[in-house]
């Protein structure tokens, strides 16, 4: 999943209201942020598969047994949860920090149909998941878009008018966000790998790309 990952933060604020929109953001894509990261270091592998580019979309077979196994998201939604307690000035509730932390788990929920067999319960896991629907660019395109789509719902609905300021100051801001946000789901689904050089060019391409995203959704409520 790419976007979608978006849909868990949306659809934890109306349960954390305080939390900035922005880390709840990050905390659905978490998962992905320390791939980037643990790959640049060599911990994990991110490998552009040629024989995966014909079959659909996310052309890499990738090892990253930490950062993409269920154990490993939580792991690291606790630490997100704890950094984000130590640097806030106001009361950091238990509440709070478990929305941030399920947001996070949430990402194993979306790998898991989209993804070729690669994703685990636990980094040594011997059983390998997903259901292959990378395999499949229109059907992934229609249900990141529907997923991201639907947790935009749930906050435009549900969360706190308090909570919505920038985009209900600023008009256009919501549907240029969710535009830009579309536009990358179709480069996602349908575009080209740029070069062969994954992890100087690719990683950090996706990384900027997912932070940027994170910032961009945070301007919906301020």
């Amino acid at each position: 999943m790419w976007i979608a990952h978006y849909a868990s933060g949306l659809v934890a604020k109306p349960f954390a209201p305080i939390v900035p929109l922005s880390v709840l953001a990050l905390a659905g894509a978490l998962p992905d942020v320390v791939f980037f990261l643990l790959q640049f270091f060599g911990i994990e592998t991110f490998n552009l598969d040629g024989s995966l580019i014909s079959r659909g979309c996310f052309p890499y077979s990738n090892d990253y047994s930490y950062s993409h196994s269920l154990l490993g998201m939580v792991i690291s939604g606790v630490i997100l949860a704890a950094l984000y307690k130590m640097d806030t000035v106001a009361p950091v509730s238990l509440k709070d920090q478990a929305v941030i932390v399920a947001a996070a788990a949430s990402h194993f929920l979306l790998e898991w149909p989209s993804h070729r067999e690669d994703i685990k319960i636990t980094p040594h896991d011997s059983n390998q998941l997903g259901a292959g629907m990378f395999d499949h660019p229109v059907v992934t395109f229609i249900v990141e878009c529907a997923i991201y789509l639907a947790g935009l719902w749930v906050y435009t609905t549900f969360a706190p008018m308090a909570t919505k300021a920038g985009y209900k100051t600023h008009r256009n801001r919501l549907w240029a966000i969710t535009l830009f946000l579309i536009g990358a789901q179709a480069h996602f689904s349908f575009g080209s790998a740029p070069t062969t050089e994954t992890r100087w060019v690719h990683a950090p391409l996706f990384l900027g790309q997912v932070l940027a995203s994170c910032w961009l959704i945070g301007k919906l409520e301020s």
